[in-house]
């Protein structure tokens, strides 16, 4: 229990946050919802408590801020971005645009754009505020004062949505900041999406850029493999294959990126880089094989050979 009280902490204090931001804004005209102002709450807050240090002066202070303010503002961006994106195919519904294609494109339009945002810790904000401003509005679209009647409801959820995220964002900076002074160092949750994962935590997908023909496969060497014994280096599968060796797991023991001097062993579990058409020649270097099939390499690498009869 003693090892485990910081996370107790943080999921109390998180309830607490979540609670708070729900009541700070439950009263605000105009509001399109309140889990706006939750989820920026909870990003907020796990941002906080996943920095490095919090104690430290002004200092501390502006690496903060530096972290802070590129989430604030592209979170902000991206209600901007659903908010005009409503308010847009309201006027376009009024002027004939069936309803049902006026949401559909509301819903895509302001995902596709919140999407590439730089700095958003979601697009669910736009879409949500996009839909709020589109919900409230398209029904007044067979009203001839539409016009008249449709800008007060429009700054009203401008209003309140602006209100309500902006107050997510004070509550949780200001309780994940108090949490973080308890705290022995920084958490990080794997489920928040309030900052950048480390590399280990990432999709092999989302670190490297491949090309089309490229791909990652899984492949293990087998007892009786040539390649047992050789190192990476003696491999040399970059410059005979065009292929790479991200990982490998060795007896719950895992080697992300090995060393050139890393010898194979059988029974290795790889992760390999690989171009496509060259896949099954790769393949066939890790599995046992009379040496005729298998690609040879020179004796001076330290490559084991067989002579074939």
């Amino acid at each position: 229990m003693t090892k485990r009280w910081p996370v107790q902490l943080i999921r109390l204090s998180r309830a607490l946050t979540v609670g708070l931001a729900y009541y700070s804004v439950m009263d605000i005209p105009g509001l399109t919802s309140s889990f706006v102002a939750i989820f920026v709450t909870v990003l907020l807050f796990d941002l906080m408590i996943s920095l490095d240090r919090i104690r430290g002066g002004w200092g501390v202070c502006k690496d903060v801020v530096k972290i802070v303010i590129p989430h604030v503002a592209g979170t902000a961006l991206t209600l901007a971005y659903g908010l005009i994106i409503g308010g847009f195919f309201a006027v376009i519904v009024h002027l004939g645009l069936p309803v049902f294609l006026g949401a559909i494109l509301t819903v895509g339009l302001s995902y596709s754009l919140t999407e590439r945002t730089p700095g958003r810790t979601s697009s669910s904000v736009g879409i949500v505020g996009g839909l709020a401003v589109f919900d409230k509005t398209y029904q007044l679209a067979a009203s001839m004062e539409f016009f008249p009647e449709v800008g007060p409801v429009i700054v009203s959820t401008i209003y309140g949505t602006l209100a309500a995220l902006v107050m997510g964002w004070a509550i949780g900076i200001v309780l994940g900041g108090v949490t973080r002074l308890f705290l022995p160092r920084g958490y990080r949750s794997v489920k928040s999406s309030a900052y950048e994962l480390p590399l280990a935590l990432k999709p092999v997908q989302d670190v490297l850029h491949l090309d089309e023909d490229y791909l990652v496969a899984s492949m293990h060497v087998s007892a009786g493999s040539l390649v047992i014994g050789c190192s990476l280096d003696a491999l040399d599968l970059r410059q005979r294959y065009e292929a790479m060796i991200l990982r490998i797991d060795r007896q719950g023991v895992r080697v992300s990126l090995p060393a050139g001097d890393e010898e194979l062993q059988a029974g290795d579990a790889l992760l390999v880089c690989l171009p496509e058409r060259r896949r099954d020649e790769i393949e066939a270097l890790f599995i046992w094989a009379p040496a005729a099939t298998v690609h040879p390499f020179p004796a001076e690498q330290g490559m084991k050979q067989e002579s074939s009869e």
